[in-house]
């Protein structure tokens, strides 16, 4: 349904952003999000390759349709496996984390990894990249930011096989959807995943009555702060399909300056006191949330004052929801249909 340095904020932001994200997940099997058995893979065109992808580090050529894949980002390999691609290893989290299985992969589509022989090459988000090497893939993918980047160990993966660097950060999780179906010759599959995802989305909005104020998105951190989703990134864009609007308050002035993730597209990071200031909607969307974060908000001394709390509505979106793809995107927007259904 989880982009930062190692410094002590990361750590605290992996179990949620960065594996971000960060969506943590749904919950079982792909049966879970009312997908279909995934698509046989879609033949190249006559004369598709070689063909040049354009990542986040730049140009990389690939001389055929890559067959063995290796992904050193959990986030990323979510998204291979909605449209079937030839994913054989990936990096994994923290094995048991919140919202990840005993090997580190998200619950949510961890089932559908184990039928398609996926075999998990490290965990903990160390690059091995002994491990990777005898997986003999013939591309790589890496994620430009987040706390499963391999960035730091990019110039020896180029070593191993081609590598292409996606920023999930920046993007929908359609956009990575669109550009991994490019780079492993499965357009016609991706198109599939998102015809399927854009029905059931218009099914659910259907169903429920998005609020007409603006509603705030975070992912709550604690004594920490808290998370808050940008206008326009990957987050914003599942609530606004389903008739949601998000705030637009200045965060950066929120923060007076200070808030982490000014430079990024999905979430930007206040202090608590920050935090608390900031959150003056009347709905407020908790992502990677469940009940048990809402009770604690209500109960806290300090989130137990916003306006979400004593009289609005604090709407938990799921465990999945900390990074997405199509499995926890689609888990987010039945939550939401569920919490504002008509």
């Amino acid at each position: 349904m989880i982009a930062c340095q190692k410094d002590t904020m990361t750590k605290s932001l992996r179990s949620f952003l960065a594996l971000l994200t960060c969506v943590l997940v749904l919950f079982a099997s792909a049966c879970s999000s009312g997908k279909t058995e995934p698509a046989a893979p879609a033949p190249s065109s006559a004369g598709a390759w070689p063909r040049t992808i354009t990542g986040a580090k730049g140009e990389t050529t690939l001389e055929k349709q890559p067959t063995r894949i290796v992904s050193t980002s959990v986030v990323l390999t979510g998204s291979l496996l909605a449209i079937d691609a030839p994913v054989i290893g990936t990096g994994a989290a923290k094995p048991n984390d919140r919202g990840l299985d005993n090997q580190g992969l998200f619950a949510h589509w961890s089932p559908i990894a184990k039928e398609h022989g996926v075999k998990v090459l490290y965990n903990n988000q160390e690059v091995d990249l002994e491990a990777v090497a005898s997986a003999d893939p013939d591309l790589i993918l890496v994620a430009a930011t987040g706390g499963d980047s391999a960035m730091d160990a990019y110039d020896q993966l180029t070593k191993l096989a081609p590598v292409v660097v996606i920023d999930y950060n920046k993007i929908g999780w359609e956009e990575v959807t669109k550009q991994l179906g490019t780079i492993t010759g499965l357009e016609e599959n991706a198109s599939k995943v998102l015809e399927d995802y854009s029905t059931k989305i218009s099914e659910l909005k259907a169903s429920m009555q998005a609020p007409s104020d603006p509603v705030q998105m975070i992912v709550h951190m604690g004594e920490k702060g808290a998370a808050f989703a940008k206008p326009g990134g990957p987050h914003d864009k599942v609530i606004s399909e389903l008739g949601f609007k998000l705030d637009t308050t200045d965060l950066t002035k929120a923060n007076k300056g200070q808030g982490a993730g000014q430079d990024r597209g999905d979430f930007v990071f206040l202090s608590q006191e920050n935090a608390v200031a900031a959150l003056t909607a009347k709905d407020v969307l908790i992502v990677g949330g469940d009940d048990k974060i809402v009770d604690r908000l209500k109960s806290d001394p300090a989130y137990g004052t916003i306006p979400a709390a004593r009289s609005g509505k604090l709407v938990p979106l799921g465990v999945a929801s900390y990074k997405l793809d199509y499995y926890s995107a689609l888990d987010m927007a039945e939550h939401l249909a569920a919490a504002y259904k008509k």
